[in-house]
Order: C-alpha cells, then sequence, then structure tokens
C-alpha cells in the first residue's frame, strides 16, 4: 500500500504537532461570528476622531448649560423684583 502526501512541502515532526495543535483547538474554541465582527468594529474605530468629536459635544453641552443657568438666573432676579 501507498501512502499519498498531500502536503505541498514536507514538513517536520513539531511543525505537524503544532499544526494539529493549532486545529485541534479551532475545532474546540469555533468563532461566533456576531462577537467576532464587534471585535473587528472596535478595532476599526478612529478613536482620535471619537475623542476630538466628543469632546466638541461636551464643549457644545457646557455652553447650553451655561446659558440656561444665565437665562434662570435672571429670571430668578426678575421674580424677586416683582
Amino acid at each position: 500500500m501507498t501512502i499519498i502526501s498531500t502536503a505541498q512541502q514536507p514538513v517536520t515532526l513539531e511543525e505537524a504537532l503544532d499544526i494539529a495543535e493549532q486545529r485541534a483547538y479551532e475545532k474546540r474554541t469555533p468563532a461566533f461570528p456576531p462577537v467576532q465582527d464587534t471585535i473587528t468594529w472596535f478595532q476599526h474605530v478612529d478613536w482620535v476622531d471619537v475623542r476630538e468629536r466628543s469632546r466638541a459635544g461636551l464643549n457644545n453641552c457646557g455652553l447650553v448649560i451655561a446659558v440656561i443657568g444665565e437665562k434662570l438666573y435672571d429670571f430668578g432676579q426678575w421674580l424677586a423684583n416683582v
């Protein structure tokens, strides 16, 4: 009986054991596509841009709060004088 090798190039015993171990690990821990897609999405986010946009949004919120506070103070002064 002749054994026909399907390997492209010969591998050493250590390499064959590493390949077998890797294949066994992949069978035990299959990828779950939604989780893998989420991880990939997080890795491709431009966090510098997110930080700049968040800072600008926070500054806008601060301005709105300051203006509302000023108008509320003016309203309180007006009520005190009525």
